[in-house]
């Protein structure tokens, strides 16, 4: 966030970069984009030599609107949005053990993903519905009525992994940077201490897109894979995920932990963790820790 992108010519890259987007299937912005600068820079032809500095120049601008966020802007973002997350996700539980083992379970899965420095916190909130919510910079949030519906400190693993693969991988960011409403508003940073409402109306949209629509399907099942490598590397039972899902199944895909468009289907989604379940090592004397979860989490409920 260093330049000013829309100074930069970007409006004029709309056909390539729908060009883009059909070859990749609807791909994340910095794939799309990363194929548009591929076709401009390869396909003379498809750009007029007076426009193609523009066009090239405006790519790579698009482009760094994922990859020049640094991580004290993504966790600056994340702040500002878990105030917004406990205004209408959920007052936090009151119940500060119950709240540090879950936080010392997600903070150990954590240091398995692909980046173990992000100072990822976790919250406890009281709510009857299953529910979970990632936000960049490392922000998990987990309801109380989702913590019911678990059966063990490796499912518990497990649905925290998958909310850490969504920081670690920067879902959250490219989800809500590729939606034009906020992408027009992406000099906030630049601007913080002059224009606080633009600030606001970034926060607010943000939220919106995370919280109420929520990740799309390809991303659901990329956390699906990496937060059962997490937990696996963490030394949990890596199956953790697929009593969730059977259950969801069962339930006609009516049970989910997180909000999103498009629901992939729990047969799928379970598919795909065994297929990778394959690409792990043995772990069958791997722990799953029912008793100590109903302890330290089922009996504090109730």
């Amino acid at each position: 966030m260093r330049q000013n992108w829309r100074a930069r010519g970007a409006v004029s890259l709309v056909s390539l970069v729908a060009a883009a987007a059909m070859l990749m299937g609807c791909e994340s912005l910095e794939q799309t984009v990363l194929v548009g600068l591929q076709i401009a820079e390869v396909s003379v032809d498809l750009v007029e030599e007076e426009d193609r500095s523009t066009v090239l120049s405006g790519l790579r601008a698009a482009r760094a609107m994922v990859e020049d966020v640094d991580t004290a802007e993504e966790i600056a973002i994340g702040q500002s949005l878990a105030a917004r997350t406990f205004a209408s996700f959920g007052e936090p539980y009151d119940d500060p053990a119950l709240t540090r083992y879950v936080a010392r379970v997600g903070k150990l899965v954590a240091l398995q993903s692909d980046r173990p420095s992000l100072p990822f916190s976790f919250a406890v909130v009281e709510n009857e519905r299953p529910n979970a919510l990632a936000l960049p910079g490392g922000y998990v949030f987990v309801s109380t009525g989702l913590l019911k519906r678990l059966g063990s400190e490796s499912e518990l693993a497990a649905i925290l992994g998958h909310e850490i693969a969504h920081v670690a991988e920067k879902h959250g960011l490219e989800v809500t940077l590729r939606d034009r409403r906020i992408s027009s508003l992406i000099d906030f940073a630049q601007e913080l201490d002059e224009d606080m409402e633009e600030y606001r109306q970034f926060i607010d949209l943000a939220y919106e897109k995370l919280a109420h629509e929520g990740y799309d399907q390809r991303y659901e099942i990329r956390a699906d894979l990496a937060g059962t490598r997490y937990a696996y590397r963490a030394g949990y039972h890596p199956e953790g995920l697929l009593p969730f899902l059977q259950e969801s199944a069962r339930l006609g895909n009516r049970l989910t932990f997180e909000v999103f468009k498009t629901h992939p289907d729990s047969r799928r989604r379970m598919e795909k963790i065994r297929g990778h379940l394959g690409t792990l090592g043995d772990y069958s004397g791997f722990p799953r820790l029912q008793d100590r979860y109903r302890r330290q989490v089922l009996a504090r409920l109730r």
